[in-house]
Protein backbone atom coordinates (compact mmCIF):
# COMPACT_ATOMS: atom_id res chain seq x y z
CA UNK A 1 0.00 0.00 0.00
CA UNK A 2 1.49 3.49 -0.84
CA UNK A 3 0.07 6.80 0.39
CA UNK A 4 -0.81 9.52 -2.35
CA UNK A 5 -1.90 12.95 -0.67
CA UNK A 6 -3.40 14.61 -3.84
CA UNK A 7 -3.57 18.65 -3.56
CA UNK A 8 -5.81 20.52 -6.35
CA UNK A 9 -5.68 23.93 -7.79
CA UNK A 10 -7.18 27.10 -8.61
CA UNK A 11 -11.07 27.33 -7.56
CA UNK A 12 -11.20 23.68 -7.52
CA UNK A 13 -10.99 21.28 -4.45
CA UNK A 14 -10.66 17.69 -3.47
CA UNK A 15 -13.34 16.56 -5.84
CA UNK A 16 -11.64 17.15 -8.73
CA UNK A 17 -9.10 14.16 -8.39
CA UNK A 18 -12.05 11.70 -7.42
CA UNK A 19 -11.70 9.62 -10.66
CA UNK A 20 -8.22 9.24 -9.75
CA UNK A 21 -8.81 8.37 -6.03
CA UNK A 22 -11.02 5.65 -6.51
CA UNK A 23 -9.09 3.89 -8.90
CA UNK A 24 -6.39 4.46 -6.29
CA UNK A 25 -8.17 3.35 -3.68
CA UNK A 26 -10.02 0.35 -5.73
CA UNK A 27 -6.01 -0.68 -5.74
CA UNK A 28 -5.51 -0.75 -1.60
CA UNK A 29 -4.12 2.45 -1.47
CA UNK A 30 -4.48 5.02 0.40
CA UNK A 31 -5.30 8.43 -1.15
CA UNK A 32 -6.37 12.01 0.37
CA UNK A 33 -7.75 14.46 -1.66
CA UNK A 34 -8.49 17.78 0.81
CA UNK A 35 -9.82 20.76 -0.28
CA UNK A 36 -8.14 23.69 0.88
CA UNK A 37 -9.07 26.34 3.61
CA UNK A 38 -11.32 28.64 1.77
CA UNK A 39 -12.12 26.92 -1.47
CA UNK A 40 -14.66 23.95 -2.44
CA UNK A 41 -16.48 22.27 0.53
CA UNK A 42 -14.56 24.44 2.17
CA UNK A 43 -15.42 28.05 0.82
CA UNK A 44 -17.19 29.30 3.95
CA UNK A 45 -14.04 29.78 6.00
CA UNK A 46 -12.53 32.19 3.24
CA UNK A 47 -11.48 34.77 4.83
CA UNK A 48 -9.06 38.05 3.54
CA UNK A 49 -6.28 36.46 5.71
CA UNK A 50 -6.23 32.63 3.10
CA UNK A 51 -2.95 32.50 1.26
CA UNK A 52 -0.15 30.52 -0.06
CA UNK A 53 1.04 29.78 3.58
CA UNK A 54 -2.69 28.48 4.98
CA UNK A 55 -2.23 26.02 2.22
CA UNK A 56 0.60 24.89 3.02
CA UNK A 57 -0.25 24.40 6.21
CA UNK A 58 -3.20 22.49 5.21
CA UNK A 59 -1.51 20.23 3.22
CA UNK A 60 1.62 19.79 6.00
CA UNK A 61 -0.77 19.39 8.99
CA UNK A 62 -2.41 16.92 7.60
CA UNK A 63 0.53 14.45 6.72
CA UNK A 64 1.64 14.96 10.30
CA UNK A 65 -1.24 14.68 12.13
CA UNK A 66 -2.33 11.69 9.70
CA UNK A 67 1.19 9.95 10.22
CA UNK A 68 2.02 9.55 7.28
CA UNK A 69 5.11 8.27 5.62
CA UNK A 70 6.35 7.30 2.34
CA UNK A 71 4.06 9.53 0.48
CA UNK A 72 3.60 10.64 -2.99
CA UNK A 73 2.73 13.86 -2.80
CA UNK A 74 1.30 15.42 -6.40
CA UNK A 75 -0.02 19.09 -7.07
CA UNK A 76 -2.06 20.33 -9.89
CA UNK A 77 -1.71 23.81 -11.52
CA UNK A 78 -1.29 25.99 -8.24
CA UNK A 79 -1.38 22.79 -6.28
CA UNK A 80 2.34 23.06 -6.96
CA UNK A 81 2.96 25.76 -5.17
CA UNK A 82 1.54 24.48 -2.46
CA UNK A 83 3.20 21.35 -2.38
CA UNK A 84 6.37 22.68 -3.03
CA UNK A 85 6.47 24.48 0.55
CA UNK A 86 4.54 21.69 1.96
CA UNK A 87 7.84 19.46 0.97
CA UNK A 88 9.90 21.81 2.98
CA UNK A 89 7.97 21.05 6.11
CA UNK A 90 7.90 17.45 5.86
CA UNK A 91 10.60 16.24 3.13
CA UNK A 92 11.46 13.35 5.36
CA UNK A 93 7.76 11.67 5.20
CA UNK A 94 7.84 12.33 1.46
CA UNK A 95 9.10 9.60 -1.44
CA UNK A 96 8.56 11.85 -4.69
CA UNK A 97 6.64 14.84 -5.76
CA UNK A 98 4.47 14.69 -8.70
CA UNK A 99 3.76 18.00 -10.16
CA UNK A 100 0.79 17.96 -12.94
CA UNK A 101 1.06 20.21 -15.60
CA UNK A 102 1.63 23.09 -11.70
CA UNK A 103 4.12 25.77 -11.19
CA UNK A 104 7.72 24.90 -9.88
CA UNK A 105 8.48 27.70 -8.02
CA UNK A 106 11.94 29.02 -5.96
CA UNK A 107 11.76 30.70 -2.73
CA UNK A 108 10.67 34.11 -2.79
CA UNK A 109 8.89 33.76 -6.22
CA UNK A 110 5.13 34.46 -6.40
CA UNK A 111 2.66 31.91 -9.23
CA UNK A 112 2.44 35.42 -11.08
CA UNK A 113 6.06 35.35 -11.55
CA UNK A 114 6.07 32.23 -13.33
CA UNK A 115 2.96 33.36 -15.27
CA UNK A 116 3.44 36.93 -15.88
CA UNK A 117 0.16 37.46 -17.95
CA UNK A 118 -1.91 35.88 -14.74
CA UNK A 119 -2.41 39.37 -12.64
CA UNK A 120 -3.84 41.33 -15.74
CA UNK A 121 -6.65 38.16 -16.34
CA UNK A 122 -7.28 38.19 -12.57
CA UNK A 123 -7.98 41.96 -12.34
CA UNK A 124 -10.69 41.44 -14.41
CA UNK A 125 -12.06 38.77 -11.82
CA UNK A 126 -11.73 40.75 -8.76
CA UNK A 127 -15.33 40.29 -7.05
CA UNK A 128 -17.13 43.83 -6.71
CA UNK A 129 -18.14 43.11 -3.04
CA UNK A 130 -15.04 41.79 -1.83
CA UNK A 131 -11.89 42.80 -4.41
CA UNK A 132 -9.81 40.22 -2.07
CA UNK A 133 -11.50 37.39 -4.27
CA UNK A 134 -11.53 36.45 -7.66
CA UNK A 135 -13.86 34.15 -9.61
CA UNK A 136 -12.96 31.14 -11.80
CA UNK A 137 -12.22 32.07 -14.96
CA UNK A 138 -14.57 31.43 -18.55
CA UNK A 139 -13.68 27.46 -18.75
CA UNK A 140 -14.26 27.72 -22.47
CA UNK A 141 -11.71 30.28 -23.23
CA UNK A 142 -8.45 28.84 -21.21
CA UNK A 143 -9.92 24.82 -20.70
CA UNK A 144 -11.90 23.93 -23.98
CA UNK A 145 -11.22 20.48 -22.96
CA UNK A 146 -14.12 20.46 -19.99
CA UNK A 147 -16.69 21.86 -22.64
CA UNK A 148 -18.30 18.24 -21.68
CA UNK A 149 -17.47 18.72 -18.17
CA UNK A 150 -19.69 20.00 -15.67
CA UNK A 151 -17.24 23.16 -13.34
CA UNK A 152 -19.94 24.71 -11.40
CA UNK A 153 -18.44 23.71 -8.10
CA UNK A 154 -15.38 25.97 -9.17
CA UNK A 155 -15.41 28.63 -6.36
CA UNK A 156 -13.91 32.21 -5.66
CA UNK A 157 -10.25 32.11 -4.44
CA UNK A 158 -8.09 34.60 -2.78
CA UNK A 159 -5.84 36.56 -4.64
CA UNK A 160 -2.90 36.21 -1.99
CA UNK A 161 -2.76 32.30 -3.04
CA UNK A 162 -1.01 33.64 -6.38
CA UNK A 163 0.50 36.74 -5.01
CA UNK A 164 2.07 35.43 -2.07
CA UNK A 165 5.70 34.25 -2.26
CA UNK A 166 7.06 30.84 -1.73
CA UNK A 167 8.60 31.19 1.62
CA UNK A 168 10.78 27.41 1.75
CA UNK A 169 11.46 24.60 -0.27
CA UNK A 170 13.46 21.98 -0.86
CA UNK A 171 15.96 19.60 -2.87
CA UNK A 172 16.00 16.67 -1.11
CA UNK A 173 12.65 15.04 -2.94
CA UNK A 174 12.81 13.50 -5.99
CA UNK A 175 10.41 14.77 -8.26
CA UNK A 176 8.64 13.66 -11.51
CA UNK A 177 6.98 17.12 -13.56
CA UNK A 178 3.99 16.04 -16.08
CA UNK A 179 3.71 18.66 -18.80
CA UNK A 180 0.42 18.85 -20.94
CA UNK A 181 1.06 19.79 -24.47
CA UNK A 182 -2.45 20.51 -26.13
CA UNK A 183 -2.99 24.32 -27.06
CA UNK A 184 -3.75 26.37 -25.02
CA UNK A 185 -0.73 25.00 -23.13
CA UNK A 186 0.31 27.12 -19.85
CA UNK A 187 3.55 25.45 -18.22
CA UNK A 188 6.22 25.03 -21.16
CA UNK A 189 8.78 27.01 -19.72
CA UNK A 190 8.24 26.17 -15.91
CA UNK A 191 8.61 22.10 -17.28
CA UNK A 192 11.87 23.36 -18.84
CA UNK A 193 12.81 24.44 -15.11
CA UNK A 194 11.76 20.83 -13.80
CA UNK A 195 14.15 19.27 -16.69
CA UNK A 196 16.93 21.19 -15.42
CA UNK A 197 16.54 20.56 -11.94
CA UNK A 198 16.82 16.99 -12.90
CA UNK A 199 13.06 15.57 -12.37
CA UNK A 200 11.63 13.31 -14.48
CA UNK A 201 9.76 14.75 -17.23
CA UNK A 202 6.45 12.80 -19.08
CA UNK A 203 4.46 14.95 -21.22
CA UNK A 204 0.69 13.95 -21.94
CA UNK A 205 -0.87 15.15 -25.31
CA UNK A 206 -4.15 16.74 -23.54
CA UNK A 207 -5.16 19.70 -21.98
CA UNK A 208 -4.77 21.37 -18.09
CA UNK A 209 -6.95 19.21 -16.80
CA UNK A 210 -5.80 16.05 -17.61
CA UNK A 211 -6.63 14.72 -13.95
CA UNK A 212 -10.30 15.53 -15.24
CA UNK A 213 -10.17 14.37 -18.89
CA UNK A 214 -7.45 11.48 -18.78
CA UNK A 215 -6.95 9.91 -15.66
CA UNK A 216 -5.77 6.95 -16.48
CA UNK A 217 -2.62 8.31 -17.78
CA UNK A 218 -2.17 10.31 -14.27
CA UNK A 219 -2.63 7.26 -12.17
CA UNK A 220 0.52 5.30 -14.17
CA UNK A 221 2.24 8.05 -13.80
CA UNK A 222 1.50 8.36 -10.11
CA UNK A 223 2.16 4.67 -9.62
CA UNK A 224 5.54 4.80 -11.32
CA UNK A 225 6.67 7.79 -8.71
CA UNK A 226 5.31 5.13 -6.38
CA UNK A 227 7.65 2.34 -7.73
CA UNK A 228 4.68 0.18 -8.23
CA UNK A 229 5.45 0.02 -12.30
Amino acid sequence: MTNFVLVHGSWAGGWQWTAIRETLENEGHRVLTPSLTGMADRHHLINENVGLKTHIDDIARLIEWEDLSDVVLAGHSYGGMVITGAAARVKARLSHLVYVDAFLPRVGECAWDLLPWQPEIFETLRLKDKPWQVQPVDKMTYFPELESFNMDRATPMTIRTHSDPLPEATNDVKGTYIECTQEPSFFGAVAERAKSDGMKHVTIKAGHYVIITHPEDVVNILKEAAGLK
